[in-house]
C-alpha cells in the first residue's frame, strides 16, 4: 500500500482508502490500521552511526535518503 495524495492505492492500483473532509474513509479495517501507524511516525533527517547527516543521493530520484520516519514520542503528564 502506499499514499497518493488523497488516496491509498493497494498493490494493484486500486483505491483502498480515500480523506473525505479531512477524514480517512474505508471499509478495510487492515488500511485503517496502516494509516494510524504513518500518523504515529514523523519524518526526521537520517543520520549515520557517527551522527553526521546523511545526504540524498541524485542518481536516485524516487527515493529520498536524505530523510527517515521515526516513531513518535508519546509525552506522558506528570
Amino acid at each position: 500500500m502506499r499514499v497518493v495524495g488523497n488516496r491509498v492505492i493497494g498493490h494493484k492500483g486500486d483505491v483502498l482508502a480515500e480523506k473525505i473532509y479531512g477524514e480517512w474513509q474505508s471499509k478495510n479495517f487492515d488500511v485503517l490500521q496502516f494509516l494510524e501507524s504513518l500518523e504515529k511516525q514523523e519524518l526526521v533527517r537520517a543520520r549515520d552511526d557517527e551522527g553526521q547527516f546523511i545526504p540524498d543521493d541524485p542518481a536516485t530520484p524516487e527515493v529520498n535518503e536524505a530523510w527517515t520516519k521515526k516513531l513518535k514520542k508519546r509525552v506522558s503528564k506528570k
